[in-house]
């Protein structure tokens, strides 16, 4: 579709148009319906003041057929009551609504599907304005479900007369702003007081009263009609209806198209952040957690007031706070928020549903999760089953999803992700259940692997001579808690858990490297090996009770609390009743250790 430029709104709110069949319906079907349906739903299905709509609707639209076919059987707590029908015809009644309800996903019209992606991503220039599949930019809606959206009349509609119906999210506004300057782009959320308002350029900004005039309102659409010749609007059309959802896995081959791209400056806001911005979960990759700003100091911290409050859906909450560029981000398990920090107001959100298995690492299952990791245009996740995915930054829509290990194991994920240059890096959780522990790297605009860093060793492996009996096979080595990075030296130092059995060390003689250790890996190497390793305690048979952060270029050591003094790296980690030790980064010596007694508590 040829858009010189402009966007395509339209597409994800279409105008209701003719059902499309996907098949034909049980000869009985239409009869049944008669019987048992029409009195509340209405005689074509456009439904009753006793019942809604069965055709057309998108509600239904994402019902599978087993879905229809368990409401009907069961009813609804809204007041339809159940239909305890044989099985026969609960399952001709099922199809015959689903068949009402057919999108083009589910009747691909004739044409080429792979020309009409090339069109998509290529000549028709969509890809300047829309996702899709994880590729192009985010002007307009996201397109990776739209052959489950829409129906293929639907679809041709949109393409030839967007201006048919365009959808309130994406209506054109101009704005006057407090200095004067106007401002055209679409009004995505408006409200009493506060307005949503996205630039032509897919820039979000968040406006309260008296910092701006709405001064006009279009009501065309700014996507223009499709400019194709009819094979093309045939192969696009093709393309657009096989459009079910994002597959899991990297983006295919290189992946990148316009707008995909990670630039220079983008990888600079997260090495320098901006004041007031904190664009990675330490702050800082140097894991330094400091902020320079004195807004808020010691005599008037008294002085704050709650100004709003957001309520998730979860009450063990550990997630750390992002903002950048206005927005802030945080996180529940298997949830993302994107939300205005002046008015609590949500921008977007992205959730899926916890996982059910019995397999996953503890906290990871109790719903534990730290936080993101920010890069440009994108937002990266780690799930409660060790899925890392990418998700858009303006609309939330998912990019990429990845499964990070190799081979099911008890293997979980709890951790914020690490931006490293144009790489993105996260661990696992899961040694308390016996896990082969690693990090990994992945490029940020696909997903695909960069490099893999195992922290238990396998045969042959250095380090593997430090492992005595069969412990080593599930050794644990869990990388649950977010690293840092030194841009100069292109180091990562990131702390490792726990070996496997953690209580009993029978069977794991040796000091069974890596675990217990701040380890520093190469982070731009292909296969990464540890470039530098520091040993937390000596080997114990005991549970650790841990946590190790190293802070690069901080400069307080206060004798109580382990961190970083004169360029050296410190971790800190509390065996109970144990020791902790300061440690240089730069060659993983042991400088200096102090009770854990000494401190309140051991922290």
């Amino acid at each position: 579709m040829k858009t010189s430029g402009r966007w395509l709104a339209g597409l994800a709110f279409p105008v209701v148009m003719g059902m499309t069949l996907a098949q034909s319906p049980p000869p009985d079907a239409a009869k049944l319906y008669e019987q048992r349906c029409a009195a509340c739903h209405g005689h074509d299905a456009s439904g009753s003041d006793r019942g809604p709509a069965l055709s057309r609707s998108r509600r239904l639209r994402t019902r599978s057929l087993s879905e229809i076919h368990d409401i009907i059987q069961k009813g609804t707590t809204a007041g339809m009551p159940p239909f305890p029908l044989p099985e026969e015809q609960l399952q001709a009644l099922a199809g015959f609504v689903r068949s009402m309800n057919a999108t083009a996903f589910d009747a691909p019209p004739d044409g080429d599907t792979a020309a009409g992606e090339q069109f998509f991503f290529g000549k028709g220039q969509c890809a300047s304005c829309h996702t899709a599949l994880g590729r192009g930019k985010s002007v307009g809606p996201d397109l990776t479900n739209t052959g489950r959206q829409l129906t293929l009349a639907e679809l041709t509609r949109k393409l030839r007369n967007p201006n048919a119906q365009v959808s309130d999210s994406y209506a054109t506004v101009s704005v006057r702003m407090r200095d004067g300057n106007t401002v055209r782009g679409f009004a995505r959320k408006e409200t009493l007081h506060w307005l949503q308002l996205q630039t032509l350029e897919g820039r979000l900004i968040v406006l309260a009263d008296g910092e701006y005039e709405i001064t006009g309102r279009e009501k065309t659409s700014a996507m223009p009609p499709l400019i194709a010749t009819a094979e093309e609007e045939r192969d696009l059309l093709a393309f657009l209806s096989r459009l079910g959802g994002l597959p899991a896995g990297a983006l295919p081959g290189g992946g990148e198209t316009v707008g995909d791209a990670i630039d220079q400056a983008a990888i600079d806001r997260i090495l320098r952040p901006k004041p007031g911005e904190w664009p990675t979960y330490n702050g800082n990759v140097n894991g330094n957690r400091h902020s320079p700003l004195d807004q808020i100091n010691q005599q008037n911290v008294k002085k704050l007031a709650m100004q709003w409050v957001y309520s998730m859906p979860y009450f063990g909450l550990e997630t750390t706070p992002l903002v950048a560029d206005g927005v802030m981000y945080i996180t529940g398990p298997n949830q993302v928020y994107a939300l205005d920090p002046r008015s609590g107001q949500e921008i977007w959100r992205y959730s899926r549903p916890r996982s059910t298995s019995l397999t996953i690492a503890a906290d990871a299952a109790k719903g534990a999760n730290r936080g993101v990791a920010l890069l440009g245009d994108r937002v990266f996740y780690a799930t409660d089953d060790a899925h890392l995915i990418c998700l858009d930054r303006l609309t939330g829509a998912l990019r990429w999803d990845v499964f990070m290990p190799e081979a099911p194991q008890h293997y979980g994920a709890t951790a914020a992700p690490l931006v490293v240059g144009a790489m993105v890096v996260a661990g696992v959780a899961g040694a308390d259940d016996g896990i082969r522990g690693f990090l990994a790297a992945y490029k940020a605009t696909t997903g695909q692997l960069a490099w893999r860093f195992w922290t238990v060793p396998r045969q042959g492996e250095p380090g593997w001579d430090t492992w005595q009996g069969n412990a080593v096979e599930f050794g644990g080595g869990s990388t649950w808690l977010t690293g840092s990075y030194d841009p100069d030296l292109r180091l990562l130092y990131w702390s490792i858990g726990n070996p496997f059995p953690d209580t009993d060390g029978s069977d794991r003689q040796g000091d069974n490297l890596y675990t217990n250790c701040a380890a520093a890996p190469a982070a731009r190497r292909a296969a990464a090996t540890a470039s530098r390793t520091a040993p937390a305690v000596p080997r114990s048979g005991c549970r650790i009770q841990a946590e190790l952060r190293a802070a690069v270029g901080a400069t307080v050591l206060d004798g109580h609390h382990v961190v970083q003094a004169g360029g050296r790296v410190v971790g800190r980690r509390h065996p109970v009743g144990g020791s902790a030790y300061v440690r240089a980064g730069a060659m993983g010596e042991r400088r200096s250790a102090c009770p854990a007694a000494n401190r309140p508590g051991g922290t």
